[in-house]
């Protein structure tokens, strides 16, 4: 876990960010609050952007108190609006978001990842032989899962929405995996 993140969980909870937490007391009257830690560095959309304004932030000096009171209710009430382009992945159950993190990170039980990182596979290559076992590679490209593929996705979809698309896409991955018998 991320100590930055473990901080400002340890910071909510001993009062010490008490503006942050009144906003997030405020938003969680209309809306489902998650704090979520996701890793860096792995390709996740926002998170990259995310990461560069924090060092951004890290390294200037900061005033005291640089959004005034009247910016923190406008960002609340924006916050309160309901959004049109929003992540449906945290609606998902636990179990599909758990196989949708694995595949966005590569940190899963696919055969490259199992063998470079752990030496638990004999090989990274995939049953098919053609290349690597990789997330990419098995909801693309794979001739062993073409069927299962074509079942789910028809007509081709691209590797970025099947892993970041709406909910309805989003289910169609967690379908396929399951329906490919595949241990992400």
């Amino acid at each position: 876990m991320s100590i930055n993140f473990f901080s400002v969980l340890q910071a909510l909870e001993n009062d010490k960010l008490p503006q942050l937490a009144k906003a997030l007391q405020m938003v969680r009257q209309t809306r489902r609050v998650v704090l979520q830690w996701i890793p860096a560095h792995c390709g996740i959309p926002g998170n990259e952007r995310a990461d560069e304004l924090a060092k951004e932030g890290a390294v200037e000096d900061q005033p005291e108190n640089s959004v005034s009171f009247s910016e923190q209710k406008t960002i609340i009430k924006a916050l309160m609006r309901p959004r049109t382009n929003r992540d449906d992945y945290h609606t998902m159950s636990r179990e599909q978001q758990v196989n949708l993190i694995r595949l966005r990170t590569g940190h899963n039980r696919l055969n490259a990842h199992m063998n470079r990182k752990f030496k638990l596979a004999p090989s990274p290559t995939c049953a098919c032989s053609q290349e690597d076992q990789t997330a990419e590679h098995i909801l693309q490209r794979c001739p062993l899962l073409d069927e299962e593929r074509k079942e789910v996705w028809p007509s081709p979809t691209p590797l970025q929405t099947k892993l970041y698309g709406s909910r309805q896409v989003l289910e169609k991955t967690t379908t396929f995996i399951t329906s490919a018998g595949l241990i992400v």
